[in-house]
C-alpha cells in the first residue's frame, strides 16, 4: 500500500521524532510503509526547514534518507483537475501527486484544507498521522 505524505507531517516528524508523525517517518525509513512524496513536497519542506530547526540542505538530506519514492511534480493539467476538490487551490498538487502515484492513503496535518476532505474523497483515504498510526496498530 502506498502512502502519500504531506509536507506538514514531514516537518512535524523531523521536529518531534517521538510523535505520531515521527513514528510514521521511522516506519517509512525502515521500509514498513511505502512512503511517497513529490518534488513539490521536498521543496516545501526544505523552504520551511527552519521550523524544524534545520537548514535547507540538512533537511533535504534527511528527506532523502527517509523517502525512496520521490515523484516528479505533477503536470499543470492534473493539478488543475483537483483545484475544484480542495478548499485551497495551492493544495491541489498534493492530491494530484497522490493520485498519479496511485497512493491509497494521504497523511496530512492540514485540518483546514485536506483532512476535511476525508469523507468526500472516494479514491483515497485521508488521515492525520495519529489516525493512520492507530489504523496500522489495529491491523497487527
Amino acid at each position: 500500500m502506498k502512502v502519500f505524505f504531506n509536507a506538514s507531517v514531514i516537518l512535524a516528524g523531523v521536529r518531534s521524532p517521538s510523535g505520531a508523525s515521527g513514528e510514521l517517518l521511522k516506519r517509512v525509513k525502515a521500509g514498513e510503509i511505502k512512503g511517497v512524496i513529490s518534488e513539490l513536497i521536498v521543496n516545501e519542506v526544505a523552504r520551511h526547514a527552519d521550523k524544524a530547526g534545520f537548514g535547507r540542505s540538512e533537511m533535504e538530506r534527511k528527506i532523502e534518507e527517509i523517502f525512496i519514492l520521490i515523484s516528479e511534480a505533477p503536470e499543470a493539467e492534473a493539478v488543475k483537475k483537483y483545484q475544484s476538490k480542495v478548499l485551497d487551490p495551492d493544495d491541489s498538487h498534493v492530491l494530484a501527486s497522490a493520485m498519479r502515484e496511485k497512493c491509497q492513503i494521504l497523511v496530512t496535518l492540514d485540518k483546514k484544507h485536506l483532512l476535511v476532505l476525508a469523507r468526500k474523497m472516494k479514491d483515497i483515504q485521508i488521515f492525520s498521522p495519529g489516525q493512520y498510526l492507530m489504523t496500522l496498530r489495529q491491523l497487527r
